[in-house]
């Protein structure tokens, strides 16, 4: 009788497990603090402070909640799919080739350009604390 695919590891999938597999939490946030680097949240919370009228917890909240419907997802399909290649093999193998590509692609887009703009809107940040040092100092 043949394995359910919920249950299957990789080799369900033609691979063969080669490493070791311990990503933990400690690890996830290790990873989100360098990705999004340490001046990020001083650019973030003057935005979300102004769009909100100074509702900044409620807007961390919501928030907060939509990530850990993200990270359900994560975990189910990773439970599912148990191989590497995160939203682009979840997206392929589940609804399609196409929708694989295109969520590949948006990864790219994403890895390049977020830290980028993380790093732009931290320098605005700090000229507006210390105007008197150029903004390309700080990265813009």
């Amino acid at each position: 009788m043949e394995e359910p695919q919920h249950i299957a590891g990789v080799e369900a999938f033609g691979y063969r497990q080669e490493l070791k597999r311990s990503l933990r939490l400690s690890d996830l946030l290790a990873y989100g603090l360098v990705f999004i680097s340490p001046t990020a949240p001083i650019a973030v919370f003057g935005i979300v402070f102004s769009a909100s009228k100074g509702m900044v917890p409620l807007v961390y909240l919501v928030g907060l909640v939509a990530m850990l419907f993200t990270g359900s997802s994560y975990m189910t399909m990773s439970r599912v799919y148990p191989i590497a290649g995160s939203a682009y093999a979840y997206a392929s193998r589940s609804i399609g080739s196409g929708a694989g590509f295109f969520t590949g692609w948006a990864l790219l887009l994403d890895y390049l350009l977020l830290p980028a703009l993380a790093i732009i809107a931290a320098a605005i940040a700090v000229h507006a604390v210390l105007p008197g040092v150029p903004e390309w100092v700080w990265g813009r």
